[in-house]
């Protein structure tokens, strides 16, 4: 789901909100939620490949396999025929309570909860560091890790429009203080790169001057700088343990504040295309994909319009709409099941048919030869959702023959999300404001369609790697399994 302005991406969205708006929603989010970081990184992320897994021993205060048996976390039953996987975990580990992330590196394991950062070696609490601020940015960069949080109590223009953030670089082993930057009004945080727009000139109802800075995270050295003509964001929802800047940068910019947006992808400091939008956007090739995918009148059909800008370009090369699934009660549109693209190509449904586009021209290349719902692709495959059938409701077509390779059962509701990891295709839920459709996620086979269940409830990816709790409240337990299971 990312990098996409999408219903998972909640903090991220509310960041870009005046502040007395983020008030508000950030106690409300806070109260469902209950934690900011539970699960949100499921709907938006590229799956980084298997050389970011981890390596080593498995920590010796919890066995390998000692998990709970897996069970149906939204109580409404598992898929017929879905199984338990029996592989054995990557890591486990031990938390204090439910919504709290953990994370393996070479001096100990990190333990992020809402407003605490902390990490262990040996059995023993090494350092701890605490913020006041929901919806904080954290990342582990190289030898540091970095908490960026919005600059309050100073004077009154760190709240105004697009405000500052307070942003702290520690030494990851020891947590000692390594800088701190009191200038940005908008952090992202990655592996080897640490992005910050600085404003000089007010922005609430008119445009003011800002200048995006990618910085290295250990000294602030600057790698490259782009000047914008508004506060910028990196568009994505990059997770926390770190994966490294990608080559394209793709940027939000809030020309009047939170009303008026405009992406831009970035390459060294060039700008190669923009496209003003208040839907999602992605990147397939040489093409900026921005869509919409909220459509709140179902009396008249639900739909999600799409569009294609090709890198150098100011028109849209193509105009596509897409149809999006309805309640079961036809009260509520669903969104898209994905909106990136797999080799140029995007999996979508066009007049009720399961379609895969061209990215480059949003030509249609094939049609399924049923009705349906598209819902993800593989290599040679596009799996979609037959509307029509309860039982062996997931139908994966070969996309060279059309004919059928494999049909299983599957629980996937209207605003679900799918993604396609080599040989694995994974099903999870949607999120909103008001809290996740469901905690279950749900793994198949590409090649034969068998479906696994782990155990427990979806936590949250991290890369390559999806990761599961169990224990409930009393004495949760986190879990990491390959993204990958085949």
């Amino acid at each position: 789901m990312p990098p996409e302005t999408d219903r998972a991406t909640l903090w991220r969205e509310l960041r870009s909100w005046p502040w007395y708006v983020q008030v508000g929603g950030a106690a409300l989010a806070a109260a469902i939620l209950g934690s900011s970081f539970v699960i949100a990184p499921l709907a938006a992320h590229d799956f980084p490949d298997r050389s970011e897994w981890p390596e080593g021993s498995l920590p010796e205060r919890l066995a390998v396999g000692a998990v709970e048996e897996p069970d149906d976390a939204s109580g409404t039953g598992r898929p017929e025929g879905v199984a338990d996987y029996r592989g054995d975990p990557l890591w486990t580990i031990e938390i204090a309570s439910q919504g709290d992330q953990a994370a393996r590196i070479d001096q100990g394991v990190l333990h992020l909860s809402d407003k605490r950062i902390e990490l262990e070696r040996d059995g023993r609490t090494v350092w701890s560091r605490e913020w006041d601020e929901y919806g904080a940015e954290i990342g582990v960069a190289g030898e540091v890790v970095v908490i960026s949080e919005r600059l309050a109590g100073l004077d009154d223009e760190a709240y105004e429009w697009p405000g500052r953030q307070d942003t702290v670089a520690l030494d990851i082993g020891t947590g000692e203080e390594v800088w701190r930057d009191r200038d940005a009004s908008f952090v992202s945080v990655f592996a080897d790169a640490v992005v910050m727009t600085e404003c000089t000139g007010k922005q609430e109802d008119h445009i003011g001057d800002c200048t995006l800075y990618v910085r290295d995270p250990l000294d602030r050295s600057l790698r490259w700088s782009a000047p914008t003509y508004a506060s910028a964001q990196v568009d994505s929802s990059n997770h926390w343990t770190g994966e490294p800047l990608p080559d394209r940068l793709l940027v939000r910019s809030f020309p009047t504040g939170h009303e008026s947006r405009t992406v831009t992808v970035y390459e060294d400091g060039r700008s190669l295309v923009s496209a003003a939008t208040h839907g999602a956007a992605s990147l397939a090739g040489d093409t900026l994909i921005v869509y919409d995918d909220y459509d709140d009148n179902p009396a008249d059909g639900c739909s999600a319009t799409l569009a294609g800008h090709r890198f150098g370009e100011s028109a849209p090369a193509w105009q596509i709409e897409a149809t999006t699934r309805k309640t079961a009660d036809l009260a509520y549109c669903g969104g898209l099941p994905t909106g990136r693209a797999l080799d140029g190509r995007l999996p979508l449904t066009i007049d009720g048919t399961p379609s895969i586009v061209d990215a480059t021209t949003g030509e249609t290349l094939w049609e399924a030869p049923a009705q349906g719902q598209a819902i993800a692709l593989g290599p040679d495959t596009l799996v979609a959702l037959d509307w029509e059938s309860e039982t062996d409701n997931l139908v994966a077509y070969d996309t060279a023959t059309g004919e059928e390779r494999w049909r299983a059962t599957a629980r996937f509701g209207p605003g679900d999300r799918a993604w396609t990891v080599e040989s694995t295709l994974w099903l999870y839920g949607s999120s909103s404001m008001w809290g996740w459709s469901s905690t279950d996620v749900y793994a198949y086979d590409l090649d034969t369609g068998e479906g696994v269940v782990l155990p427990g409830a979806a936590a949250y990816f991290g890369p390559g790697e999806i990761v599961t709790t169990t224990g409930g409240d009393d004495a949760p337990v986190l879990s990491a399994w390959p993204a990958d299971l085949w």
